[in-house]
């Protein structure tokens, strides 16, 4: 309000108050101003902040025509911040250029290269924000926030999410509109912040307010009026103030207030309404760019903007702009459309002209009709390239409708529907179908249709309608040759994943992939192509040594760009070679892809080598490492596209490691957590690990009749994709076990019997170990000799935790059939290798045969380094090689705070502090 002081607005302040007090503690938070237009949201934040104080302040007001321009609010933010820093001082701010933060660093300076990936993009704001609130808490402040751009939106999400690792209050200021509107991330900073909802003033607020403005002597009468007039809104008492005395206000209805300044503008001549007209199209602009739209001269116009300021519509700064949006829009409405929609397309060529103004004039183009301009339609296209390359899909999608509703040439309109189709891809936007579908009935050129296909069918195979993209696939495939080079193969490599997952087209897959041969692996296409048919080999009953043999040439030296080409095939790869028995190779190679991730700040990477290399470490047996690595895999799947893989995956794994330690309740809540539609989706391949799993975690709290009727439906799907082996989804060993328990003793036998031969032709020791150890405890006799070879089958072999199984298994037959020295020699190798891995369950187990056979349980010592959890070791190795807290943080897509907890816990069970980590691992070592 004029007089600075806010009417009504004790609760709020007071809310805000303690808000800023937790701050100045350390403990960051959101709040949410939330109200009507003109009820005083701007005022208020101005108040809020002033409590602020001492502490530091990052402000951005988002404006009506910034909603498409990426990181607008995000770039206004950081922006002011490192304008004050020189380069060098930047590059030295807790090597915030050249750390985990460089990307957005050099988003918000326009500099760099363009980072696509949204998620790489979040992060690093997040360290760039970490390193901002290195010297001390801050406020991040975010006006008009309902204007603002979604991929700025997204980023105060993501910092919403994470509210509790960093000193920082985000302070957003949005107009109340309908939930339904508001925007996925908006609709979530409202839920999730403390709100502050700013309601009307009352007759008393309005009398208090029409006081402070010089009308002190107002009859109750009139005060109700005024109250009744402006619905107690604190802008229309303040411009009703101006009119008192010079119009009835009895007359007046709601909103009408605005109306009657307004009108104020007929009053002036046509110079003031041609700038007000301009004015109100921009927003708010510097005079020059206001005069060109109008059509003035600078001088002219700046005697028209005095004026229109002493006329109360526009505000007082050096910038053109409205007192107020509800001004702003009351003159926009009053504006024929034809005339409004000119001014838009002569703003955008205007704005194109200057300096970042690339954005600006989408945006001005976003607000206009299509005329068939080739030019808007080129600038559109243009800046939905840069809106990608900036990693906000989102706002490239809405520049692309716009730009296909130009329309382009229509030479030009197959290709922008294939980048229309391609960003709605990117955005997770379902009409990514319908548009390539669009783009494919037009194309006549071979690259074009091809890469039409490809996109069509990553579009299908995200709703799980594999069979949908073999047709397109294929006719695109018919119009290619040789001379398309590597295309050529990419194509190929995408219907053979696309046959491999339906139903009746296993065959034609293992047809095609058999007439490449011996593949180098040269070309992403060739390692693509070498993942598919590792594929096969590991789907089918070839020697699971194939599959391995083929996933290496794949992976090559490890850096080969098949791992770019998306994670799902850089952790296919690696999944493919670890089902062949070589678990510690594979998670090398994932610890080296967990690197890679870190130095580009990539989260879908990250999450994609956490799953794989939890796959690996839990068919070792290192159970706590793979629960870490599946619970950082779990923690990162919202924020990746194809993230509902990555849940199903981890979830799946997290339910089978929490099992194998005892930790039944969670492993049923992590089961519990994905829906029945999700896990038993007969569109999701995915989904028959995760029906395996539930029927373990069943058959665990003796539901075998559930465990069973789980399993069931995941041999079904199996047999329907004709890929029932034991190295890509076994299921048999838990089905015997649940039959066995119910008493179905023949059928049990049979199904061991069947799991022995399929696993005798695979070849793998840990799925041959387990079959013996499962056909010896249903055996009509002692099934020692099975149970001997289990042993030595695994003994050797990097599956610890299937050696444990077998020898506890061994122990426990040779104590039964009177051998119980033998017995005991086994059960004390299976009971200390099973602690060691973490298996509580079967240690427990074994220490109850031993004693049954006679023997001491002696007490295993868990000290040193063998006490730390698996999170709290990874966090110790890294300091002992001397990285800062904050360095790990970012190592390991952790908050600094987290690294924190870490260290002090590892402090007290290893008995030193940080100086003493490096000798005390060596020692343990």
């Amino acid at each position: 309000m004029p007089s600075g002081r806010l009417v009504e607005r004790e609760a709020s302040l007071a809310q805000a108050g303690a808000a800023l007090d937790r701050l100045r503690a350390g403990s960051g938070g959101a709040l949410c101003l939330l109200g009507p237009a003109g009820v005083g949201k701007t005022t208020l934040l101005d108040s809020v902040l002033a409590g602020a104080g001492d502490l530091r302040l990052l402000r951005a007001a988002a404006g009506e025509l910034e909603t498409h321009a990426p990181y607008g609010v995000v770039r206004q933010l950081f922006g002011r911040a490192l304008a004050d820093l020189d380069p060098a001082a930047i590059d030295g701010l807790d090597g915030i250029a050249h750390g985990a933060a460089r990307a957005a660093v050099d988003l918000v300076l326009h500099r760099g290269e363009p980072v696509a990936d949204p998620s790489v993009m979040l992060n690093s704001l997040y360290w760039l924000l970490d390193g901002l609130a290195a010297d001390g808490p801050l406020v991040l402040a975010v006006d008009d926030a309902h204007w603002a751009d979604e991929a700025s939106l997204v980023f105060c999400q993501h910092l919403l999410s994470r509210a509790g690792e960093l000193p920082v209050l985000l302070v957003v200021a949005a107009r109340d509109i309908l939930p339904e509107r508001r925007s996925p991330a908006l609709a979530a900073l409202v839920a999730g912040s403390g709100r502050l909802d700013l309601a009307p003033l009352s007759v008393a607020g309005v009398r208090s307010c029409l006081a402070d403005l010089g009308h002190a002597e107002l009859s109750d009468e009139m005060a109700a009026a005024c109250a009744d007039v402006t619905g107690g809104n604190p802008f229309l008492v303040t411009a009703l103030a101006d009119l008192l005395g010079t119009t009835d206000v009895r007359s007046l209805v709601p909103l009408a207030v605005v109306d009657t300044v307004v009108q104020r503008l007929t009053a002036l001549g046509t110079t003031e309404q041609a700038l007000a007209r301009a004015v109100a199209v921009l927003d708010s602009a510097p005079l020059r760019i206001a005069a060109d739209l109008a059509d003035l001269s600078p001088e002219k116009a700046g005697i028209a903007a005095d004026r229109l300021r002493d006329a109360g519509l526009f505000a007082t700064e050096r910038l053109l702009g409205f007192r107020h949006a509800l001004l702003r829009g009351a003159v926009t409405a009053a504006t024929g459309a034809a005339t409004r929609d000119d001014l838009h397309r002569r703003a955008a060529r205007a704005l194109a002209a200057e300096p970042d103004g690339l954005h600006p004039a989408a945006g001005h183009l976003l607000e206009a009709e299509g005329v068939g301009d080739p030019w808007a339609a080129d600038l559109l296209r243009t800046a939905a390239r840069a809106a990608l390359a900036d990693g906000a899909p989102q706002a490239a999608v809405d520049l692309l409708r716009r730009a296909v509703a130009e329309p382009p040439p229509a030479a030009d309109l197959p290709a922008l529907l294939v980048e229309l189709g391609t960003a709605e891809l990117h955005a997770g936007d379902p009409a990514s179908v319908a548009t390539l579908e669009r783009a494919g009935r037009g194309v006549s050129d071979p690259v074009l249709r091809a890469h039409c296909a490809l996109g069509l069918s990553a579009a299908y195979h995200v709703g799980g309608f594999y069979e949908r993209s073999v047709p397109i696939l294929e006719a695109a495939l018919a119009d290619l040759g040789p001379e398309h080079g590597d295309l050529t193969l990419l194509v190929e490599a995408a219907l053979v994943a696309a046959e491999i997952s339906v139903p009746g087209c296993f065959e034609d897959a293992r047809t095609r992939l058999a007439a490449h041969g011996e593949l180098a692996g040269a070309t992403p296409g060739e390692r693509l192509l070498l993942i598919h048919q590792a594929s096969v080999a590991n789907a089918t009953l070839a020697p699971i040594a194939e599959a391995g043999a083929l996933a290496r040439r794949a992976i090559g030296d490890g850096a080969t760009p098949e791992q770019l080409a998306s994670p799902f095939a850089w952790s296919l790869a690696r999944i493919h070679l670890a089902c062949s028995g070589a678990y510690d190779e594979a998670a090398e190679l994932c610890a080296q892809g967990l690197e890679l991730a870190a130095r580009e700040g990539s989260v879908p990477l990250y999450a994609a080598a956490s799953v794989t290399r939890g796959w690996a470490h839990l068919w070792a047996g290192r159970l706590d490492d793979s629960g870490t690595d599946f619970a950082e895999a779990l923690r990162h799947a919202e924020v990746v596209a194809g993230g509902q893989l990555v849940r199903l995956m981890a979830a799946a794994g997290l339910a089978e490691a929490l099992l194998g330690q005892g930790r039944l309740a969670e492993a049923v809540a992590t089961i519990e957590q994905i829906p029945d539609e999700v896990a038993t989706d007969p569109n999701n391949a995915t989904g028959i690990h995760l029906l395996r799993s539930r029927g373990l975690v069943r058959a665990a709290t003796g539901d075998h009749e559930g465990a069973l009727a789980s399993l069931r439906l995941c041999s079904e799907r199996l047999i329907e994709l004709d890929m029932d082996s034991p190295t890509w989804c076994g299921w048999r060993v838990a089905a015997v076990e649940s039959l066995w328990a119910l008493g179905r003793v023949d059928e049990a036998r049979e199904l061991a019997a069947t799991e022995l031969a399929v696993a005798e032709r695979k070849a793998a020791a840990s799925m041959l170990g387990q079959a013996l150890r499962t056909v010896g405890e249903v055996a009509a006799d002692d099934g020692i000799a099975q149970l001997e070879r289990s042993v030595e089958v695994l003994t050797g072999s990097q599956a610890r935790l299937q050696e444990a199984r077998s020898r506890v298994a061994l122990g426990a037959a040779l104590r039964r059939t009177g051998r119980r020295v033998e017995g005991r020699e086994q059960l004390r190798i299976g009971r200390e290798l099973a602690h060691r891995l973490g298996a509580a369950g079967l240690a427990e187990r074994a220490t109850t045969e031993l004693a049954l056979a006679g023997g001491r349980a002696g007490r295993i010592e868990t000290t040193g380094v063998a006490a730390l959890t698996s999170a709290e070791r990874r966090v110790v190795e890294l300091a002992a090689t001397g990285l800062r807290n904050r360095d790990i943080a970012q190592r390991l897509f952790l908050s600094t705070k987290t690294v924190e907890v870490h260290l002090s816990r590892a402090y007290r069970k290893l008995g030193v502090g940080r100086d003493g980590l490096a000798a005390r691992l060596a020692a343990d070592a």
